[in-house]
């Protein structure tokens, strides 16, 4: 009974973390998968242990995360986004004590299970590791710090990226447009979910870039993040080996995309409205444009 209790709580803070499985998991599935078409040698044995290692490696960063912002998602909640408090730490529904269990036991499995793939993969895991304590973690907290907080989180993206190629067998020039379009989702995209906490990242000192910049501009870098990805790909996709499906598509994901966010330009400021945009809109489009370079690398007819 007591670990079928402490299975259901960790699938419960797992849930709400969910998001490590689309910003994580799939772009390093997504990147094994790429480069496997260089390295034939890949095997499904490491692809599986590449996934979970990625999804440990993430779970015990984001929980980690959580039992650290326990003061400023409490903050977050009294000022109108519930969002970070409704999780199963912030809520109460698990201690503090069996968080930080959770945290060693998915940071331990992922270790052993990035040894078990190659050194490469396990010592970029436990660089993102790292910079993910590094990223919550005080007196360092870099967070907190104007501009940090984007690049550690596209630093975390890349290397997910090469994690997945690695245990492939290698880095492939295609693995390339996967780095920067991840490199320009996190600095262009990613600021606009700090817009939900922008009023208690003022108060807690938090240098994020709505804070700085304010919340319209972030709007009008997130718009242009859009733009830049689908003239990135139009311009460059031949050079990486891609076909010509391969900007089309993109072109036809940004499109819509630009146009279902649309409504950011008049309610930016309601951060329920912002989650709801964010995870049941924007995400759709972006695990597509995740998957159209596996398209891109097809075989077509022209």
């Amino acid at each position: 009974m007591a670990l079928k209790e402490v299975t259901t709580s960790y699938l419960q803070c797992a849930r709400s973390r969910l998001i490590v499985v689309f910003v994580y998991t799939l772009p390093a599935l997504i990147s094994f998968l790429m480069a496997s078409r260089s390295y034939p040698q890949a095997t499904l044995l490491n692809a599986l242990k590449m996934i979970f290692t990625v999804t440990l490696m993430g779970f015990s960063v984001y929980f980690y995360n959580d039992l650290m912002d326990i003061t400023d998602d409490i903050k977050n909640l009294e000022l109108g986004n519930p969002t970070p408090a409704s999780r199963p730490f912030g809520s109460g529904k698990i201690s503090g004590e069996r968080l930080k269990k959770f945290i060693i036991f998915s940071s331990i499995a992922s270790l052993l299970l990035a040894y078990s793939v190659n050194l490469i993969v396990l010592g970029l895991t436990f660089a993102y590791m790292i910079l993910g304590f590094l990223y919550s973690s005080n007196p360092i907290r870099l967070k907190k710090r104007y501009l940090m907080k984007q690049l550690m989180i596209a630093a975390g993206t890349l290397i997910v990226v090469l994690i997945g190629a690695h245990a492939a067998g290698g880095f492939a020039t295609p693995i390339l447009y996967m780095m920067i379009l991840h490199f320009i989702i996190c600095m262009g995209l990613n600021p606009l979910l700090d817009i939900r906490d922008i009023r208690g990242d003022k108060m807690m000192g938090v240098k994020s870039i709505p804070v700085i910049w304010g919340p319209e501009m972030t709007i009008r870098l997130y718009f242009a993040s859009i733009v830049i990805i689908g003239g990135a790909t139009l311009v460059g996709y031949s050079s990486m080996g891609f076909n010509l499906a391969m900007p089309l598509l993109v072109l036809m994901i940004v499109g819509a995309w630009i146009y279902v966010s649309l409504p950011l330009l008049r309610r930016w400021d309601d951060p329920v409205f912002l989650n709801y945009l964010a995870f049941k809109r924007i995400l759709p489009f972006y695990i597509l444009l995740q998957l159209v370079p596996l398209v891109g690398l097809m075989n077509l007819p022209f």
